[in-house]
């Protein structure tokens, strides 16, 4: 009887060491900044025009700074492109006042995206949360049309223009997506409500470009007047090259034409942040997606970092200057 109470200890201590291994086991790869040259912000090295973009070809990329990928407790693999997802003209606006999507809203954009998805909502949930999130993003246009064949010549220089955004979106979205065979038209619509992408008046274009080029820049976020959001463009992982090639790839581009706008990912700060390890406990709970959603809302519920109407986000950086955007009812 001993030797079994003994065995049966050390299997179950086993087997916690082994949970214990998963949940906490750290990321395999850590990404590094990339090797971009900074550009100059002299006056004489560039000039502010106005803010010139084709509506019907704007893009994001994700995950590309190390802070962000720690804070949502993703995984890097360098093999792999980052996220990459289409903006749709709707969401293209100047700041000032956001609209907060209504639940008939919510509940409606859902079912047109997954047909019967709403009545199950409405059964779990009897409020829907947004759970609206900021993000501050450099993005970059393209002045001039280039091929596929240019973007992956080491010492090609594409001619581009820098400007700042703010990518407002919805986490619920995201979550609701998450491994469905609809996963891109949610991760397409999250961000792309109407007027949920601030955009800067303004882009800065340099006089002369490098292959590595880079406009870097501190990114800064306030909510409220609480800083949320600050780090340097200067850590991002990627190149603007490697993103129009990210682009270029996932959507069978030989061509990326003028006025082509990408924003190139947020920094840490925002208010979606779940650690690793949490997210390994959900695989072993083999939580739902709405499981997941309540979750995400019950981790804040104290924390209060989602916009809610009333909330003030500014987005701010040189040369730009801050836009500031107040969300309502």
């Amino acid at each position: 009887m001993y030797s079994f109470f003994r065995y049966a200890a050390l299997f179950f201590s086993a087997l916690l060491a082994g949970l214990a291994g998963f949940v906490f086991w750290p990321a395999t790869h850590t990404p590094n900044s990339a090797p971009s040259e900074c550009l100059s912000l002299k006056d004489d090295a560039g000039e502010l025009v106005p803010l010139a973009v084709d509506r019907n070809q704007l893009y994001g990329v994700a995950l590309t700074y190390p802070g962000i990928i720690r804070e949502g407790g993703y995984d890097f693999a360098p093999e792999k492109s980052p996220p990459v997802f289409r903006k749709l003209s709707s969401a293209l606006g100047m700041g000032r006042d956001v609209k907060y999507p209504t639940q008939d809203e919510i509940l409606e954009t859902t079912e047109k995206l997954a047909p019967g998805l709403a009545g199950q909502l409405r059964k779990k949930f009897q409020s829907l949360p947004f759970l609206m999130d900021y993000e501050v993003e450099l993005g970059i246009v393209l002045l001039e049309d280039v091929t596929i064949t240019q973007i992956r010549e080491p010492g090609f220089s594409p001619k581009l223009g820098y400007f700042l955004a703010n990518d407002l979106q919805s986490m619920t979205f995201g979550i609701l997506g998450f491994g469905t065979e609809r996963e891109t038209m949610f991760l397409d619509q999250k961000g792309s409500f109407p007027g949920f992408l601030p955009v800067s008046e303004t882009m800065w274009v340099p006089n002369s470009e490098h292959p590595n080029s880079l406009l870097c820049v501190d990114l800064q976020t306030r909510v409220n007047g609480e800083l949320r959001q600050n780090q340097n463009t200067k850590n991002r992982i990627y190149t603007n090259k490697q993103i129009l090639g990210f682009i270029a790839e996932t959507y069978g581009k030989d061509v990326i034409t003028t006025g082509t706008a990408v924003i190139t990912g947020s920094p840490a700060g925002v208010a979606s942040s779940t650690p690793r390890w949490k997210k390994r406990i959900g695989k072993l709970l083999r939580m739902d997606l709405f499981d997941k959603i309540s979750a995400v809302a019950a981790a804040d519920k104290d924390k209060g970092r989602f916009l809610e109407p009333g909330d003030v986000v500014v987005v701010y950086a040189q040369p730009f200057g801050g836009i500031e955007t107040r969300v309502v009812e």
